[in-house]
Parts: structure tokens; C-alpha cells; sequence
């Protein structure tokens, strides 16, 4: 199936290959809230089979190192949530506030009885499959072939002095930890300067020169660099610099979404900040249900690929001419 396109068709008909998508942003009918789309199951069981059908061909789709964001109602995401439960791992639980809610403006107490409603939820899933951490690589890798690490623990051990002892030549301890640098550089964690390293070589018989145990630390952390890279590229996208919360307060942005035709959109400034924060460039973004299309479009502008499916035709001509506009005249935010 062809990227950058929106598929006239059902999403669980698709043909893509297994673990082919990086990013998955589903927005699937709420269950009898608003839009025709909404009210096509005989009853909620029924709509809840096919949010177990969505999950499983997510779930086939997904690469390990994968995000999944699934929209849903304020009093039903629970009921998809315990359904995607099996299946992925929960992040977070999020909401989004609408700021702008025109409901703020005409909530009556008296008519209501209930609590001001101006917010849809969204569930953040990881596929389970997370890596080990980085400071763990990092501890197992360098700390045990630290040349200095290993040097000075060698002439600690034939002078028969303790760490303590050792942190004395030269102060080299804390308020807390009397132990201080010395345990960290024993522990390969980091490693002395050239001045630490000449008080202790006065009261150790330390064999090398710092040059040449330098020489070989700095070979150790350049193929570090390169493991650190390569699981850098295989741990999952999350890239938070817009300090995003588990309440995202973000405009509906009537003036952009009135020009699109659907009865459900979501806000583009919204879309783009968890696309941009869980995904890399390049990365491949699924929307099971493209709607107006502003996934699609928001992946476009931001470099990455995406597919599409979309049942009703004219929410599909909709979204497909928004993207060629992108396509046409990109614009930066």
C-alpha cells in the first residue's frame, strides 16, 4: 500500500505488513455521541467487539518501539481501555481541556446536574516491548572496562588501603559519602582529572601514565557513542521539550477546523505536539480513522509518512485534498 495517501476503505481490510508503523493517532467513532458514524452498532457490546478488532490489527501494526494514541468519550474510554489493556502497555491517561469550550459560556447547574463537561480523553500506549534503560548500558558497558576504574582499584588492592584511605590523599570525598570520587571512579561511573590523578599516583603504585589510561578510556566511550546511538534508534520516541502534561490544554481552533466538514475534529496544534513528541522524522504515522484528515496532515508538515483509512467518501475527499494542500504549500508554525 502506497504511503502518504487516505484509503477509501476499512481499516481492518488493510494489506501493510507487520510492525510497519511507528506512530498510530486512532480516533474512532465514541459510541452514539455525535455523527451518523456514531450510531451504526445495534448496541454497546457490539461496539466494543470491534474496538477488540481495532486493537488487535494496532497491535499487529505496531513496530515494538511503537506509540499508540486512542481518543475516546469522557464516560466510555474506560470500557476501550480495559480492551487495549490486553494488549499494550499504559503510559498515561490523558486529558484534554478544551479552553475555548462554549460550554463554559451556556452550563446550567439546574439543567445539567452534573459537572461542567469540556473535555475529551485520550489514552497513551507504549507496545510493551521498552529496551533496557540507557544509564543501565551505560553502567554495564563502560563501568566495568573503565581503564581508570580498573587501575586504581588494582594499586588500591596491593597498597591494602580502603577507598576511605584513598579519599584522604587528596579530599576527594563529599559531606555524605566519605567515600566520595574515589567510589564513583572505582564504580567506573566517571573519571579523574589530571590532577587527581597525579596525588594519586604519589601514594599508590599506579603503573600507567594518565595519558595512556586516558588515551584508552576515550577509545571505550567512543564505542559506547556508537552502542548509545544504535539504542537511542531503537528505544521509543518520546521527546518532550514542549512540556506537555497529562492535561492538554490546547484551543479547539474553530477558526482552522470550520473549514473541514466533519463532525468530530480534532485541533491541529494538539495533534502536532503528540506527533512530534512520540515520533522521529521519517517515521511512519497510521490514522485507522482519518476524519478530516488532521493527522494526516499534521505528519506531512512534519516530515513523516503516513496511511489512511477512512470509510465515507467524502470525509476521504476531504482529508485527501487538505494533505495535497500541505503537499503544495508547506508551511512552518
Amino acid at each position: 500500500m502506497e504511503l502518504n495517501k487516505v484509503y477509501h476503505m476499512d481499516f481492518l481490510d488493510n494489506t501493510l505488513p507487520d510492525k510497519s508503523v511507528q506512530l498510530i493517532i486512532a480516533d474512532p467513532p465514541y459510541f452514539e455521541v455525535k455523527g451518523a458514524f456514531d450510531f451504526v452498532w445495534n448496541s454497546f457490546d457490539d461496539y466494543l467487539a470491534d474496538v477488540e478488532k481495532w486493537a488487535i490489527e494496532c497491535k499487529r501494526l505496531l513496530a515494538d518501539n511503537g506509540t499508540l494514541f486512542w481518543w475516546g468519550h469522557a464516560k466510555r474510554i474506560a470500557y476501550s481501555q480495559l480492551i487495549l489493556d490486553n494488549y499494550f502497555s499504559l503510559e498515561n491517561s490523558m486529558t484534554w481541556e478544551k479552553v475555548d469550550s462554549m460550554q463554559y459560556q451556556y452550563y446550567s447547574v439546574d439543567l445539567s446536574r452534573t459537572f461542567n463537561t469540556h473535555n475529551e480523553r485520550v489514552l497513551f500506549y507504549s507496545n510493551g516491548e521498552e529496551t533496557t534503560g540507557l544509564e543501565y548500558i551505560e553502567k554495564e558497558f563502560v563501568a566495568p572496562r573503565n581503564p581508570f576504574a580498573i587501575e586504581l582499584k588494582r594499586a588500591r588492592i596491593e597498597k591494602g588501603v580502603s577507598i576511605k584511605q584513598v579519599a584522604e590523599y587528596g579530599k576527594f570525598y563529599g559531606n555524605v559519602n566519605h567515600g566520595g570520587a574515589v567510589t564513583n571512579w572505582e564504580r567506573g561511573y566517571n573519571v579523574p582529572q589530571l590532577e587527581q590523578w597525579e596525588i594519586l599516583c604519589n601514594h599508590l603504585p599506579i603503573k600507567r601514565n594518565y595519558e595512556d589510561v586516558k588515551s584508552d578510556y576515550d577509545r571505550l566511550r567512543e564505542e559506547y557513542e556508537d552502542v548509545r546511538r544504535e539504542f537511542e534508534d531503537l528505544r521509543r520516541p518520546f521527546h518532550n521539550e514542549l512540556k506537555l502534561t497529562d492535561v492538554l490544554r490546547f484551543s479547539q481552533e474553530g477558526h482552522i477546523t470550520k473549514k473541514y466538514s466533519h463532525e468530530t475534529k480534532k485541533p491541529e496544534k494538539l495533534t502536532r505536539a503528540l506527533l512530534l513528541t512520540c515520533s522521529r522524522k521519517d517515521d511512519t504515522v497510521l490514522a485507522p480513522f482519518a476524519g478530516s484528515g488532521t493527522e494526516c496532515a499534521m505528519a506531512a508538515k512534519e516530515g513523516r509518512p503516513f496511511i489512511a483509512f477512512e470509510k465515507i467518501e467524502k470525509h476521504v475527499k476531504t482529508a485527501t485534498a487538505r494533505c495535497e494542500e500541505v503537499f503544495k504549500n508547506p508551511t512552518l508554525f
